[in-house]
């Protein structure tokens, strides 16, 4: 066996063009479908991050009952102890209590449903980075008029703020991303006069503060904004009445469009007294080290032992978002038929420079057998140079993706302009990142030699078919 494998390594090298020729079609086939499943699987993680980490958290503890029934009488208590029994457990980050309730919201003769969550603020923002969310900028009208008599801004930058007239905006960035500056080669210049003409007030929450942030589309809805003050009428814990008048300390654009357009915050303290729910929550929000699925389902089993299942429902982000769930998996169908048809391409592509190189080869191969080669064993060193030439292009499209795959996490590709808002009316950052080296990354290449061992079996065959006479002619 030593000498066929010997005799197959030298062969490879013989004709260094053929092989290089072989492998190099491995090595893409191995880039592209790598790079392929990182970017779509990367895709899914930000979509999950932005559902799961903007509100619902990778799991919660909630009332038997809440889920189902959404009511303020569904509240658990909150202790220490409860709060500490959480912490403790293994895989849990971070705990966020929350009190989640309607409220119907008012201001002048404009009035709509809301939900209306108690949080505490600093907290919160360690998970979903509300403070980030405040609007800083808007594009009104009297903003848009004012910036028509500034010379130093060209005609097509004003079409595009036309076309995004009472847009907002959580920063400078954002605005630039936007309006697609980058296409400007003053891009900085009309970046720092469209955020100067646009700036607009709005703070973050601190606990135990008599405010609220309302979300951006809801305030547009109440025509409200930073500094007025919001009408909330509701329905208390066990029936107690509940109203107030509450000052906007800031307007909140979330990417979650539904949350956008009926989604109040208020500081914890502050919500438990105006829903008479003192010391009261209506869930635990966690957050977790490994957001792997089977660990976060481990660490679910493993809070749901220590709470009574009487009193405490214990959920993952699957359960609660099940809509989300079957966006990912439809459109990761889809993404697995993609792959399927390029695995189709590679397939063809492999066994064209396998038969380029069984044709080339005929008159080697009838020399070899004339002289007294056995068929079986010369077919047996064909199949060891092609398992060696797959390896070559295997490994090194491997080593090609890695950096490709680091550069793309670390640096997503930011969409902007009409694909960014597209993206954000589903609920998404307009982000497209790269899923980190995973098992896909194994998987892809296992596919590949899986394809190329199939490949294998045209020039055994050919090889045990051969007529010496025919190929010493070739």
């Amino acid at each position: 066996m030593k000498e066929y494998i010997k005799l197959a390594w030298r062969n490879i090298w013989r004709n260094k063009r053929r092989t290089l020729i072989t492998a190099a079609s491995i090595f893409f086939a191995v880039l592209i479908a790598i790079m392929m499943r990182s970017f779509q699987l990367g895709s899914y993680g930000n979509m999950i991050d932005n559902f799961v980490e903007s509100y619902s958290g990778y799991i919660q503890v909630q009332h038997d009952d809440f889920w189902e029934k959404r009511s303020i009488n569904n509240t658990i208590e909150f202790t220490d102890s409860l709060q500490q029994k959480i912490s403790d457990t293994k895989n849990v980050k971070a705990v966020f209590p929350r009190l989640e309730s309607f409220a119907l919201a008012s201001s002048g003769n404009s009035t709509k449903g809301a939900i209306v969550m108690g949080i505490i603020p600093e907290k919160e923002n360690e998970m979903t980075r509300a403070e980030d969310k405040i609007v800083k900028h808007r594009l009104t009208k009297l903003v848009i008029d004012s910036l028509k008599n500034n010379e130093n801004l060209p005609p097509d930058l004003m079409k595009r703020m036309n076309e995004r007239e009472d847009k907002s905006f959580t920063g400078k960035e954002d605005l630039k991303i936007h309006l697609g500056l980058e296409d400007y080669e003053n891009a900085d210049e009309y970046l720092s006069i469209i955020a100067n003409y646009s700036a607009f007030d709005g703070e973050y929450l601190k606990a135990g503060e008599n405010a609220v942030l309302v979300a951006d589309k809801l305030a547009k809805y109440l025509n409200i904004t930073v500094g007025d003050t919001l009408i909330l009428i509701s329905q208390g814990f066990h029936g107690v009445s509940a109203s107030g008048l509450f000052p906007v300390k800031g307007i909140i654009s979330l990417p979650n469009p539904e949350l956008n357009r009926s989604f109040i915050y208020m500081p914890l303290s502050i919500a438990q007294e105006f829903y008479s729910a003192y010391n009261r929550i209506t869930s635990l929000a966690i957050n977790v080290n490994n957001n792997d699925y089977k660990q976060i389902v481990t660490t679910k089993n493993a809070i749901q032992e220590q709470l009574d299942p009487q009193e405490f429902a214990v959920m993952d982000w699957k359960e609660m978002n099940p809509e989300l769930v079957q966006q990912i998996e439809s459109d990761n169908t889809s993404g697995k038929l993609m792959i399927g048809i390029l695995y189709l391409i590679i397939a063809f592509g492999i066994f064209s420079t396998v038969l380029m190189m069984t044709a080339e080869r005929q008159r080697e191969f009838g020399v070899m057998i004339a002289v007294g080669m056995q068929k079986l064993k010369l077919a047996g060193i064909v199949v060891i140079e092609l398992i060696f030439i797959g390896i070559l292009g295997t490994v090194s499209g491997m080593l090609a993706s890695i950096p490709g795959i680091i550069i793309g996490h670390n640096n997503p590709v930011r969409l902007s302009g009409e694909l960014a808002e597209s993206m954000e009316s589903f609920g998404m950052e307009p982000v497209m990142p790269f899923a980190l080296i995973d098992t896909y990354f194994f998987n892809q290449a296992l596919v590949v030699m899986v394809i190329i061992l199939v490949v294998i079996i045209y020039p055994v065959y050919s090889i045990t078919k051969i007529k010496e006479i025919d190929a010493l002619r070739a």
